[in-house]
């Protein structure tokens, strides 16, 4: 039995004690828990594995977790999952511890008891082989203290028995001498050592050290007992019975399901969904302090707070990590409203009034004569009366307890009240009237511009804008003052800072500052949402705030003056959504006044869903200063080290550079841009994926950069630096370009021995080309020599009897012999017909023979034209007593020039028929070949001698050339063997004396008439001769 230690010395000190705690007790309970936004991350958005044990934040601002998975690191929006995959030498994925060295860098322990940590470089390796039978405090790499080991002999052979079975379940709580403090070893073992000594150890008969149910405050151990009350040990071994504090009435009862977390001198404890901070007055007392309330998340395992950015991170058994972020600003809505707010003005020092109604500390008005006119214009005068808009074109003027005080009736809506310096009150109409309130009436003002939005400068100056630009308006003088760079700009909200500088904020153009009659435009944010601004307020730490359509802006006034004064080229601009409490993103401007200053400093914003209220100058931003890294450097695949400068080989082909810069905030407040220096000078947005990928890059000296801005200040910017160089290939290094100028100068001699070679057979060429053109000359003049004297010789006879014929004919007429008339002139159609043909197939000749001659060709019916020729030659074959047949037993059709070939088997069948008698012609075209197709024309006539079949073959042989043409030759096998050779077939002649003679035309190819080349058109250049 455990005695409890009582100090009678004491009792008034403890008195005094409990009296403290219960005043600070109820304080605590009159505070509000903050609300939180709430994210939630499991297996299906980024985590491994549901089951998050551990949660350690180190110095680079990432959030590690353990898993069942792996090590998880967090950046605030990327998830990194360490397991085997990733690190071989882990013994499984599962780890079972996760800690911080001294300079807050990561380590964990595998269940191996190997001990992993993360180098400069972003790299896992080996901090400690094997920890197990003790406890080490892992300082650094180099620096490694072993708790158990620093102990007396016979103390550690004490303590390190208990290891053997407990080593997984061991915690050191280090006092502030290296060595001292409390060592929980298990679920039930508790050590205190001092001076290398092991002061006390109890071991308790239940699991009171388990790990989630006690803790380490000011040196004091907390643990529940089995009645779930909280008792505390100190460092001499004395337990006390704990009385524990909490808002509200009556003492907690806690529950085997109330948890505590130790987060390095802190203690928080989980109670009934809520988390807890506890405070130890003394050794009996603790104060628990509300933090944060999360509703039913599961079973809790860990937590961690992160104070200077408001944020609470919870692991559960089941469902994942939590992470909870403190709302920083607060709606206020009035009920029964649609709560779309414009307009609104402080109302006897702490109130609200709005278009809608009163808000007030006492209460919500919103009776009669509320709600006022849509967007109605307020003004509370210097005499605390309200100025408003009850009806669209009625303006009414009442005490502060609303009593009327005059009205005025006007044709127009009003838009904007504002009173001067001298106590007149003027107001502008949606039409663009402006006018000043006289006794019971409005008197408006005739002026040539428009007046909407407006703001006094003095009792006869205003700032104005029309809609359409910004002006200085003189009322007294009626003059305006144009502000040239606004022209077009629609400007709806003035504010004029201590500087007298005009901040304007326009709809859809951005907004501008005002100096010495210049305005300059600020740069935008970079989602474009500062191109409305609604308002502006000036903070007292310095800063602008600017509600726009898209969430809210915060920037600090000097770096606007900086950027206006040439200092800087671009201005950090702190961006909040409704994740940070307001309802909706968008803010409403047009309203006059917009925006309210509390006299505590409270801000007050209209917005489509109520009014969003902040204390500026306690908020707390999440700035972006965290480091830049780089988390891998892949090159072709491969991962590369990175850690000092890197060199690489000319032949890669791909860069990938994945960066890292862990950030907890709206990732709208981060914005990385990068820059390779030796590429180009531009700066360039990293893609959401943190990826820089280069392909291809040239030889050289390179450098990474990458920055970001990292909160307010022109100066303030976190730059990663990181040199890499491409070695040349060899072709690019000074020996290659010795080698080359080497190269170049026997290239040079190269060429000239080349040249010279080149001329010389360019000689011989040019001198065969004139013998060539010579010979093809001397062919040319030897045709024309024979076509001249065969033309002569066979046109004169025909012509000759045609000359004949026609006295025959005419004789004839003059003794009315129509018969003998009928015949001639039949003999004379006859003759002029083979004339005509006869020079046809010259003139079908002659163009064959010009250069450039174009042989088209296409598919036809053989059949067709044996007809044609059967119909030609069927007088003639009469008169000499021959008959003519065309076989062809396949059907086949041709595919070659129709007209050619019809000359050549007209000249062959005019040839047989002039050579035989009473005989027989057969014309025959039949298969060759699986390709080709045979023309045979054969006649039983009287054939040919030797001599000229010898004739025949010696022009087949030599075609095309002067040794071919014989002055005594017939010019019909001339042309005969001219045509064939130009439809590309080959030309065969046998003749035997008596018996007839054989003509063969053999390579035709065969056609299909209804194939698609049957359709097709022949093209040829425009200089060819075609046919």
């Amino acid at each position: 039995m455990t005695l409890l230690f009582v100090d009678p010395a004491m009792k008034l000190a403890k008195i005094i004690t409990l009296l403290i705690s219960l005043t600070a007790s109820l304080h605590a309970s009159g505070q509000e828990v903050p609300e939180f936004t709430e994210q939630h991350y499991t297996s299906d958005n980024g985590l491994p594995q549901n089951s998050v044990m551990q949660l350690r934040k180190d110095k680079n601002g990432f959030i590690w977790m353990t898993t069942q998975g792996g090590l998880v690191r967090f950046d605030g929006t990327h998830f990194v999952t360490y397991n085997q995959s990733k690190v071989p030498q882990l013994t499984s994925n599962r780890i079972i511890d996760l800690g911080l060295t001294d300079d807050s860098t990561i380590f964990f322990k595998d269940t191996g008891f190997k001990v992993f940590s993360f180098d400069e470089s972003n790299q896992p390796f080996l901090l400690n082989p094997h920890i197990r039978n003790r406890y080490v405090l892992l300082k650094s790499r180099n620096e490694q203290f072993d708790v158990i080991r620093n102990l007396n002999p016979a103390d550690r052979r004490r303590v390190e028995s208990l290891f053997a079975a407990l080593a997984t379940a061991s915690f050191y709580y280090p006092a502030k001498t290296k060595g001292d403090g409390f060592l929980r070893i298990g679920d039930a073992h508790l050590t205190y050592l001092h001076q290398k000594k092991v002061v006390f150890s109890k071991t308790f008969d239940y699991g009171a050290m388990f790990f989630d149910r006690a803790g380490n405050l000011s040196d004091r151990m907390y643990y529940f007992d089995q009645q779930n009350r909280i008792r505390c040990m100190d460092s001499a071994g004395k337990e006390y019975l704990v009385l524990p504090t909490m808002p509200g009435n009556g003492a907690p009862l806690f529950t085997k399901d109330t948890h505590l977390y130790q987060q390095g001198e802190r203690l928080f404890m989980h109670h009934l969904n809520t988390f807890y901070e506890l405070q130890a007055t003394d050794a009996e007392t603790l104060i628990c302090k509300p933090i944060l309330k999360t509703g039913n998340i599961g079973a809790v395992i860990c937590y961690m707070n992160i104070p200077e950015a408001g944020i609470h991170m919870v692991g559960t058994q089941t469902d994942g990590v939590y992470v909870f972020k403190k709302k920083l600003f607060k709606t206020v809505r009035i009920p029964g409203t649609n709560n779309n707010f414009y307009s609104q003005h402080i109302f006897q020092k702490d109130g609200l009034l709005t278009e809608l109604g009163v808000i007030s500390p006492s209460g919500i008005f919103s009776g009669a004569p509320f709600p006022l006119a849509a967007r109605s214009p307020i003004l509370v005068d210097r005499g605390g009366n309200v100025w408003m808009s009850s009806k669209r074109q009625k303006v009414d003027q009442r005490t502060p307890d609303w009593k009327l005080v005059r009205s005025f009736y006007t044709n127009f809506q009003p838009l904007n009240l504002a009173q001067t310096p001298d106590g007149s009150v003027w107001l502008s109409a949606t039409s663009g009237q402006f006018g000043k309130a006289l006794g019971d009436s409005i008197q408006w003002r005739n002026f040539p511009r428009y007046i909407k939005a407006f703001l006094p400068i003095s009792n006869t100056k205003f700032w104005a804008s029309d809609g359409a630009g910004l002006f200085v308006m003189d009322v007294k003088n009626a003059t305006f003052e144009e502000i040239p760079e606004m022209k077009g700009r629609e400007v709806r909200a003035f504010y004029i800072d201590k500087k007298k500088t005009l901040w304007a904020g326009t709809y859809g153009q951005g907004f501008y500052a005002i100096r010495n009659g210049k305005a300059t435009a600020l740069p935008l944010d970079r989602n474009d949402h500062l191109l409305a601004v609604h308002t502006f307020l000036e903070d007292k730490k310095g800063f602008m705030w600017m509600p726009t359509n898209h969430g809210l802006f915060k920037a600090r006034t000097q770096d606007l003056y900086d950027y206006l004064d040439g200092k800087t080229t671009s201005v950090f601009y702190y961006y909040y959504d409704k994740s940070n409490g307001f309802a909706n993103n968008e803010f409403n401007g047009g309203g006059y006044p917009s925006s309210a200053v509390f006299p505590d400093g409270r801000f007050s914003f209209p917005s489509m869903d109520g009014l969003v209220q902040v204390y500026p100058d306690s908020i707390i931003d999440i700035l972006p200063d965290s480091r830049i890294l780089i988390d891998k450097f892949v090159v072709d695949g491969k991962e590369r080290l990175f850690s000092k400068d890197l060199r690489l080989i000319p032949s890669f082909n791909r860069i990938e550079i994945i960066l890292a810069s862990p950030y907890l905030g709206l990732p709208e407040n981060q914005y990385l841009e990068y820059n390779i220096k030796g590429l180009d000078d531009e700066w360039y947005q990293l893609n959401p994926s943190q990826a820089i990928v280069l392909n291809r890059l040239g030889y050289g000296n390179y450098t990474l950069q990458v920055r970001k801005k990292a909160g307010f200040g022109r100066t303030n910017i976190v730059l990663l630096t990181k040199h890499f160089t491409v070695d040349p290939f060899w072709y690019q290094t000074w020996y290659a370009a010795v080698f080359a100028l080497f190269l170049l100068a026997f290239s040079f001699y190269v060429v000239v021995k080349l040249r010279y070679h080149y001329l010389t057979q360019r000689k011989k060429q040019l001198e065969a080309q004139v013998r060539e053109r010579t010979s093809q000359l001397e062919y040319s003049n030897r045709l024309k020599e024979k076509i001249t004297l065969l033309l002569a010789h066979d046109l004169q006879s025909p012509l000759h009897f045609l000359n004949l014929l026609s006295d025959h004919v005419t004789a004839a007429l003059e003794k009315d012999r129509l018969d003998d008339v009928k015949t001639g002139t039949s003999e004379i159609k006859k003759a002029a017909t083979n004339i005509h043909a006869f020079v046809k197939e010259i003139n079908l000749w002659t163009k064959s023979q010009q250069e450039g001659f174009f042989l088209s060709k296409r598919p036809f019916p053989f059949d067709g034209l044996a007809d044609e020729l059967e119909e030609f030659f069927k007088d003639m074959l009469l008169f000499k007593s021959n008959t003519l047949e065309f076989v062809n037993p396949g059907q086949w059709d041709v595919f070659t020039n129709r007209e050619i070939l019809k000359a050549v088997i007209r000249n062959l069948i005019d040839n047989s028929n002039k050579y035989t008698t009473g005989g027989h012609i057969r014309i025959i075209l039949d298969k060759l070949d699986d390709k080709h197709l045979k023309i045979s024309v054969s006649d039983n006539g009287r054939g040919m001698s030797p001599a000229e079949l010898s004739k025949i073959n010696r022009r087949i042989e030599n075609v095309l050339t002067s040794e071919g043409i014989e002055q005594s030759g017939r010019l019909g096998y001339q042309i005969i063997i001219d045509f064939v050779t130009r439809l590309d077939c080959r030309l065969e002649v046998t003749s035997i004396v008596g018996q007839g003679t054989t003509v063969t035309i053999s390579g035709l190819l065969p056609g299909q008439p209804n194939a698609t080349e049957a359709i097709l058109t022949d093209t040829a250049p425009t200089n060819f001769t075609t046919l």
